[in-house]
């Protein structure tokens, strides 16, 4: 990735890898000068990050159980419960494998998935989100979160998966609701039914972690056969895999 620096009036890698911000050298090194998960200087970087705020704030203030602010579904309180604190620390680049992400990770599957696989909801009570509060936005934000701190093979996230593709596609085994998810192709009942720029973003960022070689292609329903290898999650609906 070395020539992504040449349209830039000065190099701003010696800045970002000064040490000052571990977690931005840590991600640099990892994202910017491709190094791999063990190399010394970007495990040096994210232990350093681990024990530095912003990350080791939020991690002092989670309860035992895995969750922030109060127990449930985890959506709310907006930006301080457990959703957006584990969409902070995967961006922050936090240890996946650290205990107490691990434990925040397995808290919300089990709280906040529906049954239909997607990731929804409740603005009262500690019972599961219903089917119709999933939403493009929200499950995105999650599964990128899940798929970061090394998730990926979890059956439970592989229903995430597949219902994100189904959401977006229309195939497979797929319900829409006028006022969370009217149809397919991004739309959204928040958006008065139109296509969201903001769920469409987070969705794609979330799939696009899925590894190249893991996954399964779609041909868009042309042949009506899946294309090979890609990763396939749960589902043997070819519609109901992530598209890519």
């Amino acid at each position: 990735m070395a020539d992504w620096r040449a349209g830039l009036r000065a190099d701003p890698l010696p800045w970002i890898l000064d040490g000052t911000v571990p977690g931005a050298r840590h991600l640099a090194l990892r994202q910017l000068l491709d190094r791999p998960a063990d190399d010394p200087e970007a495990l040096a970087a994210r232990g350093e990050t681990m024990r530095t705020d912003p990350v080791a704030a939020i991690l002092a203030a989670q309860d035992p159980a895995g969750w922030w602010e109060k127990p449930g579904s985890g959506y709310l309180p907006r930006y301080r419960s457990i959703v957006w604190q584990l969409v902070f620390l995967d961006q922050l680049g936090a240890d996946g494998s650290d205990p107490r992400i691990r434990a925040a990770c397995d808290y919300l599957i089990e709280h906040s998935q529906a049954t239909n696989g997607g990731f929804g909801a409740v603005t009262s009570g500690s019972g599961r989100p219903p089917p119709s509060t999933a939403i493009h936005c929200l499950n995105g934000n999650v599964l990128r979160a899940l798929i970061g701190f090394g998730w990926l093979d979890d059956e439970r996230v592989g229903r995430a998966i597949d219902w994100q593709a189904a959401a977006i596609t229309g195939e497979g085994e797929i319900r829409y609701y006028r006022s969370s998810l009217p149809g397919p192709g991004f739309r959204c009942g928040a958006n008065e039914g139109q296509p969201c720029a903001w769920g469409a973003t987070k969705a794609v960022l979330a799939l696009s972690r899925i590894p190249a070689p893991s996954r399964t292609c779609w041909d868009g329903g042309r042949t009506g056969t899946p294309m090979p290898a890609r990763w396939s999650a749960t589902s043997t609906s070819p519609g109901s895999r992530a598209a890519g």
